[in-house]
């Protein structure tokens, strides 16, 4: 069974286009599942308060259509059946009868205290399940040495990019990762894929790489210390 919440688009979700960005999206997306974990228990809210946390390990999202300031859509999400230390999640959005994104992701429940990823059925969830999307991209992605990556700048992670975990929230690694390349001016995402390797804490400082290759631009950012924050594929379509 999917949860279904209904939403009209904020003109403040809109970029330089006129359209909602891909972080928009995914906002859209991540209030559902919030509100889901709420109707269904436990909350994001209780977890915490229990020192636990859902974390964002690897997201794949296909856009199909734009979507614009007041547009009425319906968010869907969803749990997937899930074994070891890995918890999978789907979600949809709808306008009209279109349906204008899709997404799958992969989550842990980290201990926020120890760091340590909780096996799947320790704490128990009540979230109903359906059945997962079948996306045309695949589960996992990596960066080809085609793609040549080059240093393009850094960028210091602020008050505004970090949630309550304290380091910055994966529905603002798009539009980042977006702003630095260069045919965003006339373009639109029409699929990404994140995979999350380090958090980025507040007051940390990343670089950020990119490359294109074979029609896709490839992004990395990575910590002071040399490891991978995080790594993206993102495919874009002109507007």
């Amino acid at each position: 069974m999917k949860w279904t919440e209904e939403y009209k688009i904020n003109v403040h979700d809109t970029d330089l286009n006129g359209i909602v960005s891909a972080s928009g999206i995914l906002r859209y997306m991540q209030d559902t599942s919030n509100l889901h974990m709420a109707g269904e228990g436990p909350s994001y809210e209780s977890l915490f308060a229990e020192g636990n946390s859902f974390i964002l390990s690897r997201i794949s999202l296909s856009i199909y259509a734009p979507l614009h300031a007041h547009d009425v859509i319906k968010s869907q999400t969803w749990a997937v059946a899930s074994r070891g230390f890995t918890y999978n999640r789907c979600f949809r959005i709808i306008r009209g009868e279109d349906i204008i994104a899709e997404a799958t992701s992969v989550w842990a429940l980290v201990d926020i205290h120890s760091h340590r990823i909780r096996r799947v059925g320790e704490i128990p969830v009540h979230y109903s399940e359906d059945d997962p999307l079948e996306l045309d991209l695949p589960a996992r992605f990596r960066i080809p040495s085609e793609a040549k990556l080059s240093l393009m700048g850094e960028r210091t992670v602020l008050y505004a990019d970090v949630d309550r975990n304290g380091h910055m929230n994966n529905t603002h690694y798009p539009d980042i990762f977006c702003s630095y390349l260069p045919e965003m001016k006339h373009s639109r995402v029409i699929s990404c894929m994140f995979s999350f390797v380090k958090e980025a804490p507040l007051g940390e400082t990343v670089k950020m790489y990119c490359g294109e290759y074979d029609g896709a631009y490839y992004v990395r950012s990575v910590l002071p210390d040399g490891s991978v924050n995080a790594e993206a594929e993102i495919l874009l379509e002109r507007v």
